[in-house]
């Protein structure tokens, strides 16, 4: 019995499921989380903010440390003077005056006291007699180590200017993602209304449909008694099959709607899903007044000026080139190359004129000014088109609304005719079909009411879209 309770209660969950109605706002949300472009849009808001962040790091010191270490299977340095067969000579001094001079002196004062020794001559002899082997060895290992810190005090403004550019990416990229989900949410709308319109036109054959049913049956019969010629029941039978085929048709319709809704919002379509039918409520409009032709809140406008103060910053950063650049820093360092360890640390401070680049970076200093002044063109003008853009809009809202009520009016009178004319035609006063005529003309004033409040709903969405700031 448990099990028997558990499996109507999911039956019924099921059911409850599967007969979901779809209302304008839940197809909002889903549009909103499941639109391919919209996430996109969003992962490019968060590239940009990689991009700031990436750039807010050139405020802060550089550090770069390097580090090498060799090993010689030769010494880079090997010297002896016996494989090489050098002749190694020597400069000996002895208190400031060179070893002949002093030969020279000493040999002086003994031939002067009358005593017989040749001092040179003694000496040869001995240094004949000595024999020298040097041999110097050295770097065949050794490593070092250094680190480099680089402050930046003075760049020409490019890493202000590059800061600012990078937070205006990020304006820009949440500009973009605003746009993208009010051109979904447009979609959405036109894609509900559309799929709602032909559910009222369905709606409208269906009682078309059984108006005619009736009205067969009766002529049926009435033909069964004599009182009705043949030819009238022949003429409802084929306003009958007419009828039925342009349902079939709207039934294909209104299904292929749906699925196209499903798609763009993101949902799996389900045959069962109905649309709400009291957002028909919503489509009470009245004219206003005036056009509000200000684009300063359009988002359209404010991606100009963001690609204007793009330009303008692109140009300070170019104007940096030219200027003096300022940096301090510290080095500190260590090796082995001799077989000691040695360390060293040096204080710095750089500054760079960059003299022979003037020239090229004037040229493009001015190149740049010109794209800043194409720029303020394309703003000026586009706010222009974007003015007669609202106007244009304004004016097909306006159109729309004054013909809304001329169009339930005309609802009103097809079924006042309908009505007046099935009296006449029961009455006998009034051919079969007079009948059928105005039933066409009331299933044509009703679809038309309906394409027009959609049409009108649209209208006033795209209008507000383009008057209303977002943030």
């Amino acid at each position: 019995m448990q099990r028997f309770l558990i499996f109507i209660v999911t039956l019924l969950l099921t059911v409850q499921l599967c007969a979901q109605t779809l209302t304008l706002d839940s197809c909002r949300a889903y549009a909103l989380k499941n639109q391919a472009t919209l996430a996109n849009a969003r992962l490019e808001l968060q590239s940009a903010k990689e991009t700031k962040r990436a750039t807010f790091t050139k405020y802060f010191p550089s550090l770069s440390l390097a580090a090498a270490y060799f090993h010689s299977r030769d010494y880079l340095i090997d010297v002896s003077s016996q494989s090489s067969g050098a002749q190694i000579d020597a400069t000996v001094s002895f208190d400031g005056q060179t070893i002949d001079s002093r030969i020279s002196n000493l040999q002086a004062r003994l031939d002067q006291a009358g005593i017989d020794f040749n001092i040179r001559s003694e000496i040869d002899n001995f240094m004949d007699r000595i024999s020298v082997d040097a041999t110097l060895k050295m770097l065949d290992h050794g490593f070092f180590a250094n680190a480099l810190l680089t402050q930046p005090i003075f760049a020409g403004g490019r890493i202000v200017n590059g800061n600012r550019l990078a937070q205006l990416g990020v304006d820009v990229a949440e500009l973009k993602l605003l746009m993208r989900e009010d051109e979904v949410l447009l979609n959405v709308e036109q894609y509900y209304w559309q799929a709602l319109a032909l559910r009222l036109k369905t709606e409208t054959l269906s009682q078309a449909l059984c108006l005619l049913d009736t009205l067969e049956r009766d002529a049926s019969t009435g033909v069964q008694a004599g009182v009705i010629a043949k030819g009238d029941l022949l003429k409802v039978r084929l306003r009958h099959n007419e009828l039925q085929a342009d349902s079939n048709r709207l039934q294909n319709g209104y299904r292929l709607a749906m699925r196209a809704l499903c798609q763009y919002i993101g949902i799996e379509y389900n045959p069962s899903y109905t649309l709400d039918t009291s957002t028909l409520s919503l489509l009470t409009l009245e004219p206003l007044s005036e056009a509000d032709t200000s684009v300063s809140n359009r988002m359209e406008y404010r991606l100009l000026q963001k690609a204007e103060e793009a330009e303008r910053l692109q140009t300070k950063i170019l104007v940096g080139e030219s200027l003096p650049q300022l940096a301090v820093g510290a080095t500190y360092g260590a090796n082995n190359i001799v077989g000691d360890i040695k360390h060293n640390g040096i204080l710095f401070a750089t500054l760079s004129i960059p003299l022979s680049a003037w020239w090229e970076t004037g040229h493009n200093i001015k190149k740049q000014r010109i794209a800043q002044q194409i720029a303020a063109n394309n703003r000026n003008n586009n706010a222009q088109l974007m003015q007669l853009q609202q106007q244009q809009s304004f004016d097909e809202l306006q159109h729309a609304c004054r013909l809304l009520p001329l169009r339930r009016q005309a609802v009103s009178d097809a079924e006042e005719n309908l009505q007046e004319t099935r009296n006449y035609y029961d009455a006998g006063l009034a051919p079969v079909s007079d009948l059928l005529q105005a039933e066409s003309l009331l299933s044509q004033a009703r679809n038309q009411l309906a394409d027009q409040l959609i049409d009108c709903k649209i209208k006033e969405l795209t209008y507000r879209q383009q008057t209303t700031a977002r943030r």
